[in-house]
């Protein structure tokens, strides 16, 4: 029995429906569709709140504030699972998570989160997915979204019927509540249904300056609408300063380290911070230098911001053994050009690279700015405080609308 359809069974023990098998279409429908419910919502909880052994069903942590009252109003409508993962940060003190790297984390939660999506989907062909996610859990949750919009996950895009992030580190710079809707408020009906329930709900919370630490995008494509990105002002997961391309690298290597104790975090980021930078130079070297028959010119086709930002960026793949043969090879011929006519080459390259100096000091202004930084003076509260500031209320009705739009029910 799979695992989906085993937990199935074991939360709704009295009922004496059985789950149709993936690929059968002669199983007899659960009582009231109770086993294979209108809803089934996948949550990813935030770092230190889940771990490899944890309860499928218990409402703890950030998203249990907001799956209990949902499955409170709506129990024949709606069942949720929490994806165990590792929640993890490097072991670094104070996160509450294991001793697995942030990045690692996300990819095995990204995993979990894309099995169970299918598994659910091939048990209950007739029930819609929605997604939830809160800090790092968001990032997992977007990166599967943005999957699933774009025709790649492991489900179609109309079998999810809403998504709702909280502090997502992937947050693009100055993305709308709703990403690629400014201004709309309410989410967009379930695939199927005319979403009555649904738009009588408002998600009013005003679309926070800045971008996520690890600002991965906000294109949802088929899902556009239907995913809705919450971000408190202040809160520096999803909402860190414009400028500040430093601090997202910072972010990027503590996001690969091991970060147990001071000894081995040390040698970590030292030995993570040393690969980026390789990283980046061999892209640097192979695409921003052009060599002509006036000799070498720097002319990037992206900021030295972006490349060591993107060099940091886990889900980047790293230069491949050709590359980094390639670039050995230019810089030679870099360095033998320049020594060839060292007058005019080297005025030239110092003008040139003096422009890419200022413009790296530009991409992190905010880092110096006391006046930026006074938007995170209780940083901490901001991000965890979603619950108490009220900002799940509209999650919970976005979802129980969800549930009787998709069963045809209204109260």
């Amino acid at each position: 029995m799979s695992r989906i359809r085993l937990l199935t069974a074991t939360v709704l023990a009295a009922s004496a429906s059985v789950l149709c098998a993936p690929g059968s279409g002669s199983a007899q429908p659960p009582p009231s569709g109770v086993s294979c419910p209108a809803l089934w919502v996948l949550g990813v909880q935030g770092t230190g709140q889940s771990s490899p052994q944890a309860s499928p069903t218990a409402d703890t942590g950030m998203l249990g504030a907001l799956l209990a009252p949902v499955v409170a109003a709506v129990p024949d409508l709606v069942q949720r699972i929490y994806i165990a993962y590792p929640a993890g940060f490097g072991g670094a003190l104070g996160t509450g998570g294991g001793p697995v790297p942030y990045a690692e984390s996300v990819a095995i939660g990204l995993a979990g989160l894309g099995a169970a999506a299918a598994e659910v989907t091939a048990a209950c062909p007739s029930t819609a997915l929605a997604a939830v996610g809160y800090s790092q859990g968001a990032q997992i949750v977007s990166q599967f979204a943005r999957a699933v919009g774009a025709g790649e996950g492991p489900v179609a895009p109309e079998r999810i019927a809403g998504v709702a992030l909280y502090a997502d580190p992937d947050r693009a710079p100055g993305t709308a509540t709703f990403p690629g809707r400014p201004g709309q408020v309410s989410p967009d009906p379930a695939p199927g249904t005319a979403g009555v329930g649904v738009a009588a709900v408002q998600i009013t919370t005003a679309p926070a300056s800045g971008g996520g630490l690890a600002a991965g995008g906000s294109d949802y494509g088929a899902l556009t609408g239907r995913v809705a990105d919450i971000c408190t002002e202040g809160d520096p997961s999803c909402s860190a300063p414009d400028h500040a391309a430093l601090l997202r690298l910072a972010a990027g290597v503590a996001a690969q380290a091991d970060l147990r104790d001071p000894l081995t975090a040390l040698g970590s980021l030292q030995a993570v911070f040393s690969g980026v930078l390789g990283d980046a130079w061999t892209t640097v070297v192979n695409q921003d230098f052009t060599l002509g028959p006036a000799g070498v010119d720097y002319a990037p086709q992206a900021s030295l911001a972006a490349r060591l930002t993107a060099a940091a960026d886990s889900s980047t793949p790293p230069p491949g053994t050709e590359e980094v043969a390639a670039a050995s090879v230019r810089w030679a011929q870099i360095t033998a050009l320049v020594g060839a006519d060292p007058v005019v080459q080297l005025p030239k390259l110092a003008g040139q690279l003096s422009g890419a100096w200022g413009q790296l000091l530009a991409d992190n202004a905010d880092v110096g700015n006391p006046a930026v930084w006074l938007r995170y003076s209780d940083a901490i509260a901001r991000h965890t405080g979603y619950a108490a500031a009220g900002q799940l209320a509209s999650g919970v009705a976005w979802l129980i609308a969800l549930a009787h739009d998709l069963a045809g029910s209204h109260p």
